[in-house]
């Protein structure tokens, strides 16, 4: 597959006209979030678009959405993107490839794949319970609040050249990042609630 340019990726990035070392930075973060997405696959109906098939087993347009519905709000505006997309549908086809030969050699039957596929069941389950009980309210970033935000890292917002790119150009990145930032903050707060009161009605006893 042909090589995705990154301001093609990005189109906050054509916008903000990041350092190349910014850029870098983000596509190695990119690919990485890629490349650990874990899908949990469901069975494809009859009208299901099949896109690849990978020794017979079907990779289905629904499968496909179903990996970028499950990434960041900040891929919102790539994930309608040709590119972005064939690179996300060949990355399935590389864990599909990756899952078969790890059947073949019946890698499930180690005793230390069977723990961690156990614990990783047990961390699935804990995160559909938690999305379950917390919920958050939509968060708000106010103009006073990114122009301060701006003005405490203006060392981050130049261009390739050192020129200060200005507020109203990059107020939309830095809105989104307060966002993500209060969103987090919200969810563990909602967290430690959460827990503190499972903790009050259980009992616990730690032994020394």
């Amino acid at each position: 597959m042909q090589r995705i340019p990154t301001l093609q990726i990005v189109e906050s990035a054509n916008k903000f006209m990041l350092k190349p070392k910014a850029l870098e930075d983000f596509m190695k973060k990119t690919l990485l979030a890629l490349s650990i997405v874990a899908v949990t696959f469901t069975c494809a109906s009859a009208a299901d678009k099949v896109l690849a098939k990978v020794n017979e087993k079907s990779i289905t347009e629904s499968q496909l959405e179903e990996v970028l519905n499950r990434l960041p709000a900040n891929y919102n505006s790539v994930k309608n993107n040709p590119q972005f997309r064939e690179q996300i549908l060949n990355t399935l086809i590389n864990q599909e490839l990756l899952y078969q030969e790890a059947e073949k050699e019946k890698i499930e039957k180690d005793k230390k794949v069977q723990k961690q596929i156990e614990e990783a069941k047990k961390q699935i389950i804990i995160n559909a319970l938690l999305e379950k009980h917390l919920k958050t309210k939509d968060v708000k970033v106010s103009d006073v609040e990114a122009k301060a935000f701006y003005e405490k890292n203006k060392a981050q917002f130049t261009d390739a050249n050192g020129k200060q790119i200005p507020f109203d150009v990059v107020k939309p990145f830095i809105v989104q990042t307060l966002e993500q930032q209060k969103r987090k903050e919200a969810f563990m707060a909602a967290f430690n609630k959460y827990i503190n009161e499972l903790r009050k009605k259980s009992k616990i006893e730690i032994v020394k």
